[in-house]
C-alpha cells in the first residue's frame, strides 16, 4: 500500500493539490472520497474537475441524482453515495451508470460502492478535519498505475518544504 499525506491550509492549497493531481489521472481512474460531512470532499473534487478542464461552477455535489457526467477530455462521473443507506439500493443500477471505464470516476461516500469494484485502479482520499480552515487529505492506493501521480505530489512536498525552510531561514 503506497500512501502520502497532504496537508491541505487553505482553500488555494486545496485547489493547487488537485489541479496538481487532475494531469496524472487517466481513463479508468476510480478514486474513493472518505471523510466526514464538511471535510472538503466537494471542494477538491470542484479543483480536480477544473484542472480536467471542466469549469468548477459546473461542478455540484449530486446528492439527490447519484451521478453528475461532466465533459473533459474524458467523461467524468462524479458519484455521490450519501443518502443510501443500504447495497441494495444499487441494484436497480448498472455499474456503467456508476463508473467511467472510458473516463474519470470520483465517489463521495464510497462505502456502498465496494461490492461493484474488483480490480480497478482505486485511489483512496481520505480527508480529516483539523480546524475551519485546515484538513489533512491521505492518498492511498495499492494501484502501481497511481505511481507517476504520487512521485509527482512527493516531488511537489519536497520542493515545497525546502522553499518553507530556505524562507524561514531554516536549513534543510
Amino acid at each position: 500500500m503506497r500512501n502520502l499525506t497532504l496537508e491541505l491550509d487553505s482553500l488555494e492549497r486545496t485547489d493547487f493539490a488537485a489541479r496538481q493531481m487532475a494531469p496524472y489521472l487517466f481513463q479508468g481512474s476510480i478514486l474513493l472520497f472518505w471523510g466526514e460531512m464538511g471535510s472538503g470532499k466537494t471542494t477538491f473534487a470542484k479543483s480536480l474537475c477544473a484542472g480536467l478542464g471542466v469549469h468548477p461552477e459546473k461542478v455540484t455535489s449530486p446528492t439527490y441524482t447519484l451521478v453528475n457526467i461532466y465533459q473533459a477530455h474524458c467523461p467524468v462521473f462524479h458519484v455521490d453515495l450519501y443518502r443510501l443507506t443500504a447495497p441494495e439500493q444499487l441494484h436497480d443500477l448498472d455499474r456503467e451508470d456508476l463508473i467511467a471505464d472510458q473516463g474519470i470516476t470520483m465517489v463521495e461516500w464510497p462505502e456502498l460502492l465496494q461490492d461493484y469494484l474488483t480490480d480497478e485502479p482505486a485511489l483512496n482520499l481520505r480527508f480529516t478535519t483539523v480546524s475551519e480552515n485546515q484538513r489533512l487529505l491521505v492518498l492511498e492506493t495499492e494501484s502501481s498505475e497511481f505511481d507517476i501521480l504520487f512521485n509527482t505530489m512527493e516531488q511537489q512536498i519536497s520542493f515545497d518544504q525546502l522553499s518553507d525552510n530556505s524562507l524561514s531561514g531554516n536549513s534543510a
